[in-house]
Order: C-alpha cells, then structure tokens, then sequence
C-alpha cells in the first residue's frame, strides 16, 4: 500500500500530513501526485470527494519559492464556497512552510482583497469573475504564474466561464505547469484542454471505485406534463426526512420551487442565478435542518455535504452516469442507507439501462414502502403462528413460539448463556420522539412484529430523531428483516445494524 512518504514530499509538507493524520494517498492523488511532481500537465477526472484537492496541492505547494513574492500559482474555481475549502486546504497543508495564500471571490469586498494581493500573495485561489475583474484593475499580475490548476471545470463551462477562462491562461507564461480536473469531460473541456495544456497525462477514477452499495436506487416512469404531481404523490409516500431534487435548469428549479409551495411542502431553491447572500441563507438553512426539501441544479449542490440528506430524487435525467453517482451520493451519508429517485419520461426509459451499465448497478422501478415490504424475502411467520399455540396465560404468541424456537438454556439475569457472557448488537431506528413514537412503541414493534421475547431486547434508546435498540446477536438480523419498511404509528420505520 503507498503511502505518503513515499510520493517524495518535502519535510515541511510531509509534516503537515502528520499532524493532519494523512497517511495512505487516495487513488487520485496516488496517481496525480508523482506525475504534477514530475513537472508533466494533469488531467484528473474525479468527482468531488475524491481528495483532488490535496492531488493538486500539495505539488503546487512543494514547487513555490518562499523568496519569490509575486503570485507563482494560481487556482480556478467555480464558485464561492469552492475558492474558499481549497484556500482552507491549501493553508493546511502549507502549515509549516512560509508561504501566503490569498483567496479572491466575489461578494466579498474587493479592496480587502487588493490589499492582501499588495501585501505578497505566492498562491492565488479565485473564482473566475473576480480574478477577470482584478486583473483588468491590475491588482493581480500572472505573468509569473508558472503553475495554474483549474478545478471543476466542467461545472465553469456549465456557469458560461470558459472565455474568461482561456483569457486568464493566455496572461500567464507559455512554460507553465497546468492541471485540469474534472468530474466529467464534454466535448468544450476536451477542446480546452487541448488548447492550452502540453502533452497532459490523463488521471481517470471512474464511478466504479465510488460506491453506491448503501443506497437504494429506483426509477419512475412518467410522462413530462405529470412529472410535477407525480413528484408531489411520492414525497408525501417516503416522508423523507430531508431531500435533495435535482433539476437540469435553473428555470426549472424555480419553477418546482413554486409548484411544491403551491402544494403545501417545505421547500427551497438553490441555483446559480440567486445571489450569494441568498444561496449562502438557503444552504445554511437546510443544513441546519429548518428546510426540508431542497431543489438544486448540480452546480449550486456542489460542496453540499449534509448528514440527514435520506433521499436523491432526480425530477430531471442526469447528463451522464458519472452526474448521477455525485447526486446520490448525497443521501447514504455517516453509514446510513439512503433512498435515490430518477424520473424518466418514455423517451428517456433506455437511460436507466445505460446508468446501470455504466455505474454496475440495479435500478428498480420504484415502489411504495408497502409493496417493498410485500415482495420482499418473507420468513415463514405465518406458518409458525398457525401451528404453534400460546404458552402461558396472557403472553403474545409470536414471543411464546420465538421462546420454543430458541435453542440451548435461557439466558439467566447477568445476560449469560451457557456460562459465557452474552454481547448485544445495536440496531439504529429512523424515528424518534419527532415521529411521536416513544420506547413502549418500539419495545411493542419488537414483540408483536419482530416477535421477538422480551429477554432478547435488552435496551431501547429514543432520542428526538431517531432511536437505537440492543438486542441478541442472534435476533438482529431476523429483527430487521421482520420490520425495516413497515409502518409504526403512521410512519415507516428504517432499521439496520448501527455501525458504531
């Protein structure tokens, strides 16, 4: 296994890696380092998420001089909340090194950042419009700029920056050192780098080493005119507790903004023609959990990490299959399962043939919890209920024939079988005290749909949100067959075996 040590860092750089815990490379910077090191130009081809950051940076890094005070390197990138988590990475990493690193956005104040340029700035991370206005002021000279990085390039083409772009890279020197990275590459990214890149080496991590294993994936069927009502039926059948809809336009995401509030849902729109201030209050919002449903073109959702996202729905196809596994892989977060929708018109039925080949998955057509539940694996339950009697006076059945079919001693008080100490597993319930269910609730769920005996429930935990509930190691996995998907006080429950 490579490790860091051995990509031929500098001390100072490596050292920062120590202190940040960074021991193992991932698969793109394992690739992209030693090359960017080499000096050759990169194209790196990685979805966010992937560590290119660190791919890009730390050979920037480790190729400034200290004594050299004009801006030797300079990062793209597209968006605001993009320019400043790379300029926060970048410090990281430059902990012990004597090296300034500026970072130039738009809906900041412009002369604070002049005079940070003045003051000596040997790296430069910059959303495009302000870089172009910066350097028509002529606060920012690149003609020193002999290493340039372009980060998420395909979604600048997406936002109409690639002239500015290719302004930018004609000010900096013929002899630079350019690397491009990109979750996808249409035909403009292809021609771009083409155009201003010497003999690149190509990096590709495709969606195969992504996984998409710990979400359920399922796709409608819908005529266009009836996507809108569709969508609105099956948010009120999943009660998600947060979700992200994905829309091809902005046009778009506005307007199912205003059919979902028409509606009565609790919903927001993130997109790129909203100004910054208000997609910062909107983001903020919705991870904080005061929004429920979120609306998001891919551009805006770039960067957006939250940890109670339980469902993707694509309303619109994704334009490829590499777009699809960076949506949903929104949901599933912190060893959760999570719940992934894609809407197709007729027209558009063969796409999914095309994500499952592309991505090695299986895409379902989607149905209810109740259907799910209905033809799923069923254990043989009912058979055991009609030739089994109740034991003892008052006691359920289903805990009478669950006792009978235990086998060896009962456990005793200390929770001891056969004199070794018995450990529990963990199960992680979605509902909580928010979903009005409470411990006898799920002690009941337990015992009458689980049937489970009470010995074998050792604790049941219920927090706001959700709940957790310990039972036998033997127990967990027949405890989950018998009641994820089905419905406890109106609401379906979700259980699997907590991770932790």
């Amino acid at each position: 296994m490579t490790n860091f040590k051995d990509l031929g860092l500098s001390p100072a750089i490596q050292q920062a890696l120590d202190e940040l815990g960074f021991v193992e490379p991932s698969p793109i910077q394992e690739k992209a380092i030693p090359e960017l090191l080499s000096g050759h130009d990169v194209i790196g081809q990685a979805q966010t998420g992937t560590g290119k950051t660190a791919a890009f940076g730390l050979p920037l890094l480790q190729y400034l001089d200290p004594d050299n005070d004009e801006v030797q390197a300079v990062v793209l990138t597209p968006t605001r909340e993009l320019c400043i988590q790379v300029t926060q990475a970048l410090r990281s990493y430059a902990e012990h090194l004597d090296i300034e690193i500026v970072a130039v956005f738009g809906g900041a104040p412009i002369r604070s950042q002049q005079s940070q340029l003045r003051s000596g700035a040997h790296v430069v991370v910059a959303t495009v419009g302000r870089m172009m206005d910066l350097m028509s002021r002529r606060s920012l000279v690149l003609t020193a700029a002999r290493f340039v990085v372009l980060d998420e390039a395909d979604e600048m083409l997406d936002l109409g920056f690639i002239e500015d772009v290719e302004k930018i890279l004609r000010m900096c020197p013929s002899g630079r050192q350019t690397a491009l990275f990109s979750a996808t590459m249409p035909p403009p990214i292809q021609k771009l780098a083409e155009g201003y890149m010497y003999d690149p080496v190509t990096v590709r991590i495709t969606p195969k080493t992504l996984t998409v294993d710990a979400i359920q994936q399922a796709f409608v069927e819908v005529p266009a005119r009836e996507k809108a009502a569709r969508l609105v039926e099956i948010l009120k059948i999943e009660e998600p507790e947060q979700a992200i809809i994905f829309t091809r336009t902005k046009i778009g995401a506005s307007r199912l903004e205003r059919t979902l509030k028409d509606k009565g849902l609790d919903v927001k729109a993130l997109h790129g023609d909203m100004s910054q201030g208000s997609r910062d209050g909107v983001m903020i919002a919705f991870k904080d959990h005061r929004v429920k449903l979120l609306v998001a073109t891919d551009i805006a959702a770039r960067g957006l990490d939250v940890e109670h996202v339980t469902h993707v729905i694509n309303f619109d196809v994704p334009n490829s299959s590499e777009v699809y596994v960076h949506r949903i892989g929104r949901t599933g977060r912190v060893g959760r399962t999570g719940r992934a929708i894609t809407f197709v018109t007729p027209d558009e039925r063969d796409e999914i043939g095309r994500i499952e080949r592309d991505v090695n998955t299986t895409i379902g057509e989607w149905e209810s919890p109740e259907d799910r539940l209905e033809h799923a694996p069923r254990p043989r339950r009912r058979e055991r209920r009609e030739r089994r009697p109740r034991e003892r006076e008052g006691e359920p059945a289903e805990a009478a024939e669950a006792a009978a079919d235990d086998e060896g001693p009962e456990a005793d008080g200390d929770g001891a079988r056969d004199g070794k100490a018995s450990k529990t597993t963990k199960l992680f319930v979605n509902r909580g005290e928010r979903s009005g269910i409470d411990e006898e609730d799920l002690r009941w769920a337990l015992r009458e749909g689980a049937v489970l005996p009470d010995e074998a429930v050792h604790d049941v935990r219920v927090l706001h949100r959700f709940s957790f509930v310990e039972v036998d190691p033997d127990q967990a996995e027949r405890t989950v067959e018998y009641l994820d998907g089905t419905k406890l006080k109106g609401k379906e429950i979700r259980l699997e075996v907590a991770k932790s």
